[in-house]
């Protein structure tokens, strides 16, 4: 996670390094969802608390970058194949977006106080792995890992959302968002394929017959949370009554 997070504080100073106009800096904070193999657990069953920051610089009024890092709890609970399956994890996600507001939004512009928008791009999320072959050979009697499996998984992600951003102030922001992630693992939710099997060819070979791979698999995390945004000046030649002239 610590290596995670230098990368992610390296990348704002490179990219405020050769930012020329404004950016804005802001926290995040909500809970988790999840939608993947476990049936019948609704995407967001308790709170989870998530929280993070992001760096997001303005190319112009409708299009910005984002560089944003979270962390913090998922759940579900439900049912795998009429089993009861449960987990809980901890998981730490950097994602790159591009922001693209449907409205001319300029943080602090009277003319420009809301906007909604999208959001879309690429991550990589860090979590813990760990199988039960005693629960997965209830949930299937074929299962081919038989023996219990505990690590760290580094996996690429498709992250995407929409939301909705109100300016409140001279130089503050607020809004509320919903993201998700594409997933390029099925590892999330400790379940790896769980309807794969092992099964015997007609040359007498067994072979692992599987149903996901690195594109098609049915994990997707989520977010649900709010955020408060405060506008940075990086043009040096910034005029010391910016926000005089622009409120």
């Amino acid at each position: 996670m610590r290596k995670i997070v230098l990368v992610f504080i390296a990348v704002i100073f490179t990219v405020s390094g050769f930012a020329q106009k404004s950016a804005d800096i802001g926290i995040w904070g909500g809970s988790s969802a999840y939608l993947g193999d476990i049936k019948e657990a609704p995407p967001v069953q308790t709170f989870n608390l998530n929280f993070g920051a992001f760096f997001r610089y303005n190319f112009n009024a409708r299009m910005a970058m984002r560089a944003q890092f979270l962390t913090g709890s998922f759940a579900a609970n439900g049912v795998v194949e009429d089993i009861p399956f449960e987990f809980k994890k901890n998981a730490q996600d950097i994602s790159f977006m591009m922001e693209i507001n449907y409205l001319k939004y300029i943080l602090g512009e009277r003319k420009t106080p809301f906007t909604p928008y999208i959001l879309g791009g690429l991550g990589v999320m860090y979590f813990p792995y760990n199988l039960d072959p005693i629960k997965m050979a209830q949930i299937n009697a074929n299962y081919p890992v038989l023996n219990t499996v505990e690590e760290s998984v580094i996996a690429a992600t498709i992250p995407f959302g929409f939301g909705v951003k109100v300016t409140v102030g001279e130089r503050l922001g607020v809004g509320a968002e919903i993201q998700m992630r594409k997933l390029l693992n099925d590892k999330f939710d400790n379940l790896d394929d769980p309807l794969s099997f092992v099964a015997v060819n007609n040359d007498g070979d067994t072979e692992t017959i599987k149903y996901t791979d690195f594109l098609h698999n049915n994990d997707w995390p989520g977010y649900l949370g709010i955020n408060v945004t405060y506008k940075i000046n990086l043009d040096p030649r910034a005029c010391p009554a910016y926000d005089r002239k622009h409120w």
